[in-house]
């Protein structure tokens, strides 16, 4: 009989690690993204077994299947740089290596998120945004939900906005005039969460929009 002693040691994945190399390398890339003069390295294969719309861009039967090169618009190069990124690693970079404003580009990887059906990444900066929420950031962060169909955050960005305190303070935000011009159901619902505040809403509305 031959009695085993102990495991055999297996070292953790070191699959991210090894697909961000192959990103920062340029080994075998195939395509090739113009944004803004700025161009960035990949492999169609990666990208289209990480997103659906890549998947059907750059394997289906459209043009920019035939393209080496391919122009974006409606997104700027930081933001897709760490789209990128995130294809290869599954990670995001810290709000310290986010530039100036780490909450406006979560807001972006947000919206590049939702545009490419990357659902995990769209979470995280929906989880991210919630974070860092304040009374200075809540309309911003609620507009986002909303127009990303993020239903967990907006519910809890309403939320917030319940609480009295919170509400005073949000209602006197240029975002939150925005918040209103932009989706005035957004504002219905608000009417409903806070109660007797409605008014306030209304008249908060009216003043800073004129």
């Amino acid at each position: 009989m031959v009695v085993s002693e102990g495991s055999v040691p297996v070292p953790p994945s070191d699959l991210r690690k090894q697909l961000g190399r192959l990103l920062d390398s340029k080994d075998g890339t195939d395509v090739l993204f113009n944004i803004d003069g700025e161009i960035f390295y990949a492999h169609r294969m990666v990208l289209a077994a990480r997103s659906p719309v890549f998947k059907v861009g750059l394997l289906g039967s459209m043009v920019e299947t035939k393209m080496p090169s391919i122009t974006l618009h409606g997104i700027a190069p930081a933001t897709f740089k760490i789209m990128l990124q995130f294809m290869y690693t599954d990670t995001l970079p810290g709000d310290d290596e986010l530039g100036d404003s780490p909450h406006e580009m979560m807001q972006h990887l947000l919206a590049a998120a939702d545009c490419y059906a990357l659902d995990r990444l769209k979470l995280i900066c929906a989880q991210r945004l919630w974070n860092k929420v304040s009374a200075d950031t809540v309309a911003a962060t609620l507009a986002c939900a909303e127009m990303y169909s993020c239903r967990e955050s907006k519910n809890k960005c309403i939320d917030f906005f319940a609480a009295e305190k919170n509400f005073k303070k949000a209602v006197l935000t240029e975002d939150f005039v925005q918040l209103g011009q932009n989706f005035p159901s957004i504002i219905a619902e608000l009417r409903e969460r806070v109660g007797a505040w409605h008014c306030v809403i209304d008249l908060h509305v009216c003043i800073l929009v004129v």
